[in-house]
C-alpha cells in the first residue's frame, strides 16, 4: 500500500554499562529505517529536575550516527559550559570538565520492531532517560548527510539525496572540528518542509547559548521563522544562519546568512521522504489559560506525530537576553503513552550559575529559567482532523510564547481492494481455513 510511513516515541533509561545495550521497542513497528535521538542528563521521570545542563541530540540511519551535545555546569563561581558535535556517535554527554562521559550508537540488530542503542561510554554507571523517535514503513526513504556549510553570506551548497525529501531536521553547533569541543554554547536546531511540487519551503528554528567564563549566568536564545539553522555568538548577537532555498526531486539547496560565514563547518541533516504522507511545520503561540490546548495550525490530514520547539521568547526573530531566554525544550508525540519531553534550563543573571535539565513523559513539561514555577504542563489528548489538543494540567505564562511545531500525517489505511484480493479464487467466498481443505 503507498504511504506506509509510521513514527514511533519510545522512551527508557540508558544502560549503566560502558558497554551496555538499551532497547526500544513498539510492538508490530517492524525495523525503522532511521532515528532521532534525544538524551537529558535526568535519571528520574517524575516532577523534579536534575542539576546540570546536559543534552544531546542526535540522527542515526543505523549506519551514520551524528549528534550535537552541550554541557552548562551547575553551581560554578563562573559560567563553565562547553558544546560538542560527532560524526560517528548517536548521542554524546559531556561532563563538567568538558569530557565525554556517555556515547554511543544506534542500530536494528538484535532487536525486533525497534532500535538498539549500545554504549561506548559510560565512565560513571548514570542511567539517564532517552527518547527514540523512529521512522519506518516501508514507503519511507531517508538520507542522513554531514554538510559543509558554504565559506560566504549568501553562499549555497547543493545536497544531493536522491529521494523527493518531505521533511529535513537539521542540527547546527559552532564547532569547527568533528568530535571535539568548544568552550562556550552556540547550538541550534531546525526542521525544514518542501511541498510535493518542491514550490513551497518553511523554515523553522532555535537557538540556545551560553557565555563561558562569564561572571554570570548569561544564556542567549531565538526562534527563527526563516532559518532551519540559527547560530549566534556565545555572547549573544548575530552569527551565521541557514536557510533551506530550493529542492528538486533529488536534492535541496541550503544558503548561509546572516553575518558571519560558517567557515566550511560541518552541519548534520535527516531527510525524510514520506512517500504520499502529509507533513508540515510552522509557528503557534503557546497558551496563556485554558483546561486544554487546541492551536490553529490547519494541518490538512489528522498527524501521527507532532514535535515541538519549545522556548520562552515572545517574538520570533528577536535575540532574548533575559530571563526569557533561559528555557528551552523538545517534545516528541505520537499518542498516549508515547509522549515525552526532553528540557534544559540555565539561569539568567545567577552569580553563582544555575542550570537544570529535566526529562519527563509528558507532551510538554517546561519551567522557568530557574526551575522554580512550572510555566507549561500537558498531557496527550487526541489527534484531530488538522490538528490536535493536549490537556493543560498546569499553565502560568503571562505572555504569549513562541513554538513552533512539525508534524506526520497518519499512517495510510490498508486498500480495501487489495484487502480480500484472494477471494476472487474463491467464487468471490473467503478464502477457505486449513481445516475446512480436504488433504491438508
Amino acid at each position: 500500500m503507498a504511504g506506509d510511513v509510521t513514527v514511533a516515541v519510545v522512551s527508557a533509561a540508558l544502560s549503566t554499562s560502558g558497554t551496555g545495550t538499551t532497547d526500544f521497542t513498539k510492538a508490530d513497528f517492524g525495523t525503522p529505517k532511521a532515528c532521532i535521538v534525544l538524551v537529558s542528563f535526568d535519571s528520574t521521570d517524575d516532577t523534579g529536575t536534575a542539576v546540570e545542563g546536559r543534552v544531546s541530540i542526535g540522527f542515526s540511519d543505523f549506519t551514520n550516527h551524528r549528534c550535537i551535545a552541550h554541557q552548562d555546569e551547575d553551581a560554578s563561581e563562573k559560567v563553565d559550559c562547553d558544546a560538542r558535535k560527532s560524526a560517528t556517535k548517536a548521542y554524546v554527554i559531556i561532563n563538567g570538565a568538558g569530557v565525554v562521559h556517555i556515547d554511543g550508537a544506534a542500530g536494528t540488530t538484535g532487536v525486533t520492531d525497534g532500535v538498539r542503542l549500545t554504549n561506548t561510554t559510560n565512565t560513571n554507571a548514570d542511567a539517564p532517560f532517552v527518547t527514540v523517535v523512529m521512522f519506518g514503513g516501508a514507503d519511507l526513504e531517508v538520507s542522513l548527510d554531514s554538510i559543509v556549510t558554504p565559506n560566504s553570506i549568501d553562499g549555497t551548497t547543493v545536497v544531493t539525496t536522491n529521494i523527493v525529501q518531505d521533511l529535513v531536521f537539521f542540527l547546527g553547533v559552532d564547532v569547527s572540528g568533528e568530535d571535539s569541543n568548544r568552550t562556550g554554547i552556540a547550538n541550534s536546531f531546525g526542521v525544514a518542509s518542501i511541498s510535493s511540487d518542491q514550490a513551497t519551503l518553511v523554515n523553522r528554528s532555535m537557538t540556545w547559548t551560553s557565555d563561558h567564563n562569564n561572571a554570570n549566568g548569561s544564556p542567549f536564545s531565538e526562534l527563527q521563522n526563516d532559518r532551519c539553522l540559527k547560530l549566534l555568538k556565545e555572547t549573544g548577537g548575530d552569527d551565521w544562519g541557514i536557510e533551506l532555498t530550493a529542492a528538486t526531486t533529488t536534492s535541496y539547496t541550503i544558503t548561509e546568512r546572516d553575518v558571519s560565514s560558517g567557515n566550511n563547518m560541518e552541519i548534520y541533516a535527516l531527510a525524510l521522504d514520506l512517500d504520499d504522507r502529509g507533513s508540515k511545520i510552522g509557528s503557534v503561540d503557546a497558551p496563556q489559560s485554558g483546561t486544554s490546548w487546541t492551536p490553529s495550525v490547519a494541518l490538512g490530514f489528522t498527524p501521527q506525530y507532532v514535535g515541538l520547539g519549545i522556548t520562552r521568547v515572545n517574538v520570533e526573530n528577536q535575540l532574548f537576553t533575559n530571563l526569557l531566554a533561559g528555557s528551552h525544550a523538545i517534545s516528541s508525540n505520537t499518542g498516549t503513552g508515547e509522549e515525552t519531553c526532553h528540557s534544559w534550563y540555565n539561569e539568567d543573571g545567577a552569580g553563582t550559575t544555575n542550570t537544570n535539565n529535566l526529562f519527563r513523559s509528558r507532551v510538554i513539561d517546561l519551567r522557568d529559567d530557574d526551575v522554580t514555577t512550572v510555566e507549561q504542563d500537558h498531557s496527550h489528548s487526541s489527534f484531530n482532523n488538522g490538528d490536535w489538543t493536549y490537556t493543560i494540567n498546569t499553565v502560568n505564562e503571562t505572555g504569549a510564547r513562541k513554538w513552533f511545531y512539525w508534524a506526520i500525517e497518519e499512517a495510510a489505511a490498508a486498500d480495501p481492494s487489495q484487502e480480500w484480493s484472494a477471494t476472487q479464487s474463491f467464487g468471490g467466498n473467503p478464502p477457505p481455513t486449513p481445516d475446512s481443505v480436504v488433504g491438508y
